[in-house]
């Protein structure tokens, strides 16, 4: 997919994914085990995948900070069952042109259209602005 001249690779294949540039761009996380995805933009991608990583496993073995006890929601539930057990990252794009913030959220909204739209996994992005009224 190529979206305002950025091209997106969104050929998720299993064990092909790994560790993310520092700098801007998007990526996906993909659970295997329940096939479900989400899509995220960053400044610095290498960064938050980490930071999801950590996070994921804090709630495994809830080691969380007291004000994450309360959060809810799919994605908190998926993580105290899995942690980052079975999650692979991937980069969508890492152009260069991705360091306007504004830009990069445009391309993130785009790919979340596509993520409700497509067939092979469980879209778990969760942005109430970008939602679409069906």
């Amino acid at each position: 997919m190529i979206y305002r001249g950025i091209k997106f690779n969104l050929s998720f294949e299993r064990g092909c994914g790994g560790e993310m540039p520092a700098g801007p761009g998007i990526y996906a996380e993909v659970h295997w085990p329940t096939m479900n995805i989400r899509i995220g933009e960053s400044k610095n991608v290498r960064s938050r995948n980490r930071g999801h990583i950590r996070w994921a496993d804090k709630h495994k073995a809830g080691t969380h900070k007291p004000e994450e006890a309360n959060r809810k929601g799919p994605i908190v539930d998926l993580v105290k069952e899995w942690g980052s057990e079975g999650l692979e990252h991937f980069l969508i794009s890492g152009d260069p042109r991705l360091s306007d913030r504004e830009l990069r959220v445009e391309c993130e909204k785009q790919l979340h259209e596509w993520a409700r739209t497509q067939t092979i996994f469980v879209n778990m992005n969760r942005q109430r602005s970008y939602r679409t009224v069906n």
